[in-house]
């Protein structure tokens, strides 16, 4: 279940946050809140990298996990394709 907040917002960004919602056939608070998690995962990967990048020594292995699940994800897609 959702918690309730209250925001204080510049009145065009909520004019703006408004309007979005409003083209993209949400509310404002299920708007509000993807724009809050996308904006919390890209920081996230944000950190993510910059951890790699000081941590040279697991490179390798997070470059051939990558690698390996593209290939995954490829096989899926493929097998979707063949099967429609």
């Amino acid at each position: 279940m959702a918690e309730k907040v209250t925001l204080s917002l510049n009145p065009d960004t909520l004019a703006r946050a408004r309007a979005a919602a409003e083209q993209e056939g949400l509310t404002l608070s299920a708007w509000m809140d993807r724009a809050a998690r996308r904006e919390a995962l890209r920081d996230a990967g944000k950190r993510y990298e910059e951890w790699v990048d000081a941590h040279p020594e697991v490179r390798a292995e997070v470059d051939a996990w990558r690698a390996m699940m593209v290939g995954a994800v490829g096989r899926q897609w493929g097998e979707r394709e063949n099967a429609a």
